[in-house]
């Protein structure tokens, strides 16, 4: 079979199916969940003077997961045939496996092996070229270092909202702006983060306070992309595997979150800075750093205590304390910013915009669009039902693409050609239309 020649649609509904039947029958693990350190061993670091390592254990159902990844496995065996749709279904059965293999290994240099080959890492290249993610924060920490301060060019300062605030704003947005959307928000004192958030569910830390970029920012990242995309494939028929594509989306995902701040002017410097310092954590984590020293490093350059400890433990969940084996998830936020950028500027142009809202139509990566183009012309995918703010203003979109893409006309030959796919599915579509 062609690459591009589709089995009948029946076959397409019925491989959609059993995929997500898959994933509803518990082969959907939540990695984060997983490796969450419990907040009475952040209580219990920092009252013991924050000298020693924290004391962490996790509990895995070895059992479940271990049978799921063999339900994953036999799913993968079954679904033949070279065309585009497969292809990106054998990937989500894989996906959904990885995350059941990443689990198993949570305490062990394993799960750090795992983690690269899933997330990459600080110094993993960006497509097959001599850059690497950590050369990339490098530059956004030179990029943003002070050279002296001018008081006058601050933003004014503004009240910090408290946790209940915080929560507040969230639900009335959501029901201001997305009216429709099932997303519930509590404020919960056991919160391990500042936010914790879930495709139904926003946890905001008893304790925590918010200045007024970060609180746009959270908007915009948990409930406008997370949140969104994730109800966006729920309500997907027939293909509601779309709420969540296992690991191999977390890329895309925390790029578009990441995208969406930018795009609304609320990732102050402050913001992406420590999306920056938390890549350079991962890398020295690799090289032998514990979670003691990263803690340190930290506290040492004026971090808060209780900051230095929500980033060491993002670096160090899951993998060993001692160093040598870190999670390496915090190296896609940059990483996949970097991604969704160039993709943008790539692809976007008139005409486009039902392949961009295929863009948010689930939890997916950027290579399955291509899949989705064509699931979505044989009427087996919809609309997303919600749009984020930045998509909804289309024509300023692509005036802005359109005018970036030139910047970096040279750079993004490589990025057009490994969309061709996507844009030649995309103008075939206008040239029936």
């Amino acid at each position: 079979m062609h690459l591009m020649e589709l089995p009948p649609d029946d076959v397409l509904r019925e491989r959609l199916r059993r995929v997500d039947a898959l994933a509803r029958n518990g082969a959907r693990v939540k990695v984060l969940e997983a490796v969450a350190w419990p907040r009475r061993v952040e209580e219990r670091f920092f009252a013991h003077g924050a000298g020693s390592l924290p004391e962490v254990a996790y509990d895995v159902d070895r059992d479940h997961l271990e049978e799921r990844i063999r339900d994953c496995t036999r799913e993968e065996r079954a679904l033949d045939g070279d065309d585009v749709v497969s292809a990106w279904l054998r990937a989500t059965v894989r996906s959904l496996r990885d995350a059941c293999r990443l689990v198993l290994a949570v305490g062990t240099a394993d799960f750090h092996r795992i983690s690269k080959e899933l997330y990459g890492g600080p110094r993993s290249r960006f497509h097959g070229g001599t850059t690497r993610t950590l050369d990339l924060a490098q530059h956004v920490l030179d990029r943003l270092r002070p050279h002296g301060r001018d008081e006058a060019a601050d933003d004014p300062d503004e009240s910090p909202l408290d946790a209940h605030a915080l929560a507040e704003m969230l639900r009335s947005r959501v029901a201001r702006e997305y009216p429709g959307m099932d997303v519930t928000v509590v404020v919960d004192a056991d919160a391990t983060a500042k936010v914790v958030a879930g495709v139904n569910r926003v946890r905001v830390r008893a304790d925590a306070t918010f200045g007024h970029h970060e609180a746009e920012g959270l908007w915009h990242h948990e409930i406008g992309t997370h949140a969104l995309t994730g109800q966006n494939g729920a309500v997907q028929e027939g293909a509601g595997l779309l709420r969540g594509g296992g690991p191999r989306s977390t890329r895309t995902q925390e790029g578009l979150a990441v995208f969406a701040e930018l795009h609304h002017h609320c990732a102050t410097s402050e913001r992406m800075q420590r999306l920056a310092r938390r890549v350079v954590l991962c890398d020295m984590a690799e090289q032998g750093a514990s979670f003691l020293d990263l803690y340190r490093h930290l506290v040492d350059r004026g971090t808060a205590p209780r900051d230095a400890w929500l980033d060491a433990q993002r670096i160090c969940r899951g993998g060993l304390l001692e160093g040598g084996a870190p999670f390496t998830k915090d190296t896609v936020y940059l990483a996949g910013l970097l991604d969704v950028q160039a993709f943008l500027s790539a692809v976007v142009r008139e005409g486009f915009r039902d392949e961009m809202e295929l863009l948010v139509s689930g939890r997916i990566a950027l290579e399955d669009l291509t899949a989705l183009v064509h699931l979505r012309r044989r009427g087996l995918v919809r609309r997303p039902r919600f749009l984020p703010s930045w998509l909804r203003g289309w024509r300023t979109l692509v005036a802005e693409f359109g005018f970036l893409s030139f910047l970096d006309a040279i750079a993004l030959r490589d990025v057009e050609a490994q969309y061709a796919s996507l844009i030649r599915a995309s103008t075939e579509e206008l040239d029936r239309g």
